[in-house]
């Protein structure tokens, strides 16, 4: 790897990882929200899914201005909101200021990773994307076991309001470095000519409309790509918001201790993110949908055993393994949409492909609450993410490899 490529990847990793430190400072603290405020698991739910209906929304947007205007900007606007959101939130005490901060952080988080797909798109060629996509997401990993800590220590000693305004302290200098750090891309005859495809761009007229030039990202594929993304993503964010409750409120455990604990779910990203895209580049020679399948059964198996086994020392082992696997896949489903969709559309090709995944995060969020509210149990929470992954697996198995196409 060139020592272009690698800044490239680098303030990829940097930037979106303290977009995560700004996202994931939620989830650690929501047992002291709901004790401060007095509310139940369904509205602390409908806060979370609040802040995912945006990032929702804004994702097909931000693809595609990401693609007209660059991607730079887009991200350092997204972030400059996102930071301003998280100093709003820790002034809030009712539900409607923290559900509106909420929306506010989501428009402005949902400013991160579209821009990044199209980066890593502009600087490196179809035989590296699913290992650069796997270096650059070891981030997440890096930075959610960083927010559940932070957070989960910063908000047992000084308070949760404190975790809101702290993190946006350190987000604005390093997106201040992004904005003069990273490079510009070089020309798409240069990518075309090292990834032997050629310029093949849609065919358009600019009377047509938004649908119908980008008719290449609105496929058949695509859409069930889409829904293999939302259950991943269902399963994700339901481990990633309520995993510390979980714990916290199963096994009598502190604060500090089950968010340390719950991160170890991301933490095994750092080793599975980057060996995901070896395995899928590598072993299956630029394949994706044989690693996918393979994890997401490897998450059904262990989401039917957590919904049946109560032994602590048992279910940490699970977790970490729903982890593992879960970070293994994630980044593949991006590295198979740029398989997929025109070289100057990745942008839009990553927001559609967020947009329909995180519809899986909002309905996880707030319908997992509720679960737990009506069950009073987290049994029946692991059961739903067992049938969510045999949906995935099938969805998966649907999508046609570029290379099955007559």
């Amino acid at each position: 790897m060139s020592t272009a490529k690698f800044k490239v990847l680098f303030y990829c990793w940097l930037i979106y990882g303290f977009f995560y430190l700004n996202r994931l400072n939620f989830s650690p603290v929501i047992p002291l929200i709901m004790s401060d405020l007095g509310i139940s698991h369904a509205r602390i739910g409908l806060i979370g899914a609040s802040f995912y209906a945006c990032y929702t929304l804004i994702q097909l947007p931000v693809g595609y201005l990401s693609d007209q205007f660059g991607p730079r900007k887009i991200i350092f606007t997204g972030g400059l909101v996102s930071a301003f959101a998280n100093m709003m939130f820790s002034f809030g005490s009712g539900l409607t200021h923290l559900i509106t901060s909420q929306c506010l952080n989501g428009f402005g988080q949902g400013g991160g990773f579209s821009p990044i797909i199209t980066i890593i798109n502009q600087h490196f060629p179809v035989s590296q994307r699913g290992r650069a996509l796997g270096l650059a997401m070891t981030s997440t990993a890096v930075f959610s076991v960083a927010a559940f800590f932070l957070a989960s220590y910063i908000g047992q000693t000084y308070g949760w309001r404190a975790v809101f305004w702290s993190a946006p302290l350190v987000f604005v200098p390093v997106l201040i470095i992004f904005r003069k750090g990273i490079s510009t891309p070089p020309s798409i005859e240069t990518v075309a000519t090292v990834d032997n495809i050629g310029l093949k761009p849609p065919e358009m007229t600019k009377k047509e409309s938004f649908f119908k030039k980008n008719r290449q990202v609105f496929s058949k594929d695509l859409y069930f790509l889409g829904l293999g993304f939302f259950c991943l993503s269902y399963i994700t964010y339901s481990n990633l918001i309520w995993l510390p409750s979980f714990l916290f409120e199963s096994y009598d455990m502190s604060i500090v201790q089950a968010g340390f604990l719950a991160a170890l779910y991301p933490l095994s990203g750092i080793v599975s993110r980057p060996l995901g895209g070896f395995i899928s580049d590598v072993v299956f020679k630029g394949k994706r949908k044989q690693t996918i399948t393979i994890g997401l059964a490897v998450i059904l198996l262990s989401t039917l055993l957590l919904s049946r086994i109560e032994d602590f020392s048992i279910n940490i082992y699970l977790i970490i393994a729903i982890g593992f696997f879960d970070n293994l896949i994630g980044p593949l489903f991006f590295a198979w949409m740029l398989d997929l969709v025109p070289y100057n559309r990745s942008g839009t090709g990553a927001g559609l492909l967020q947009f329909l995944g995180h519809i899986g995060t909002v309905l996880s969020i707030y319908f997992s609450g509720i679960a737990v509210d009506f069950f009073q149990s987290y049994r029946p929470f692991f059961m739903i993410l067992s049938v969510i992954s045999i949906l995935g697996i099938i969805s998966v198995i649907l999508v046609s490899e570029p290379g099955e196409k007559k």
